[in-house]
């Protein structure tokens, strides 16, 4: 009987001392913690520690990297620009001996029906041959898809597309491309055209036509098209426009010989006349 009480009562310590302890933590501080081998020890860390993947990408953290698309393009132009340095020579402010840089990206996208600015621009740099803008010569060199990697033609035409704007260099030009001249300085045209072009244009017919009325017959020679687009177009591509009763003979080297500046200052002497 006393041994009976006795188990009672020690039972009943012990269901006392558990609820005290709140039970369920006395039970997990007594779960024995699994042990590894040694040198194991710090793969378990990493598994208990590691976060899972967000969906759909991201860091381990949850947020995604700064920049994206945008970084990439900024960077692209950055080093378009770089690139185009060399090329300025030729497309600056306005015409020279190719179009002006001004206005290029929204002009190639009128270029070829069909063709998005993008693709224009890429086969100009890369097969110049295909596009020659009408006004202009074949002078582009042929060897830029041999020097510039496809990342680095990339970043020209992202650099074209972003800064060169939608406005044109000069106002007016056919939508054939033809560079329209800026107005001039007919005193200064003079000089030039007396240097050059009044031994065959003089106060009569000679050899061509006569400077005499030539800036208002310029006016009617192509429907559509003003006295200043078919001067300049007659001068740096003679063969284009020769006029009945004349032979072909005119030098076909004035489009590199002048400037855009020196053609425009001939038409407007010209258109003086």
């Amino acid at each position: 009987m006393f041994k009976r009480t006795w188990i009672m009562a020690l039972l009943l310590s012990l269901a006392m001392v558990l609820g005290a302890c709140g039970g369920g933590d006395l039970a997990k501080d007594l779960t024995p913690i699994p042990t590894l081998p040694q040198g194991e020890e710090p793969a378990l860390t990493d598994a208990l520690q590691a976060t899972p993947a967000p969906p759909g990408g991201g860091t381990a953290t949850g947020t995604e990297e700064p920049g994206g698309e945008e970084t990439d393009t900024a960077q692209l132009v950055a080093q378009g620009q770089g690139l185009f340095v060399q090329c300025e020579a030729c497309h600056g402010a306005t015409d020279g001996a190719g179009p002006a840089f001004p206005g290029m990206g929204e002009r190639a996208a009128t270029r070829e029906e069909g063709v998005s600015a993008e693709d224009y621009l890429h086969e100009a740099i890369v097969e110049p041959s295909a596009f020659v803008v009408e006004g202009f010569n074949d002078i582009m060199p042929k060897n830029y898809g041999e020097q510039f990697s496809e990342t680095e033609l990339k970043a020209l035409v992202a650099y074209i597309l972003a800064e060169s704007g939608g406005e044109a260099a000069s106002a007016g030009g056919a939508a054939s491309g033809t560079a329209a001249p800026a107005a001039g300085d007919p005193a200064n045209g003079k000089a030039l055209f007396d240097q050059t072009c009044s031994g065959c244009h003089g106060a009569t017919d000679g050899a061509g036509p006569a400077l005499t009325g030539m800036g208002e017959r310029a006016t009617t020679r192509e429907e559509g098209k003003s006295a200043e687009d078919y001067l300049h177009e007659a001068i740096v591509e003679p063969s284009t426009y020769v006029v009945a009763g004349f032979g072909d003979i005119m030098p076909k080297n004035y489009g590199e010989q002048y400037d855009a500046a020196q053609l425009a200052d001939i038409i407007a002497y010209i258109l003086t006349q």
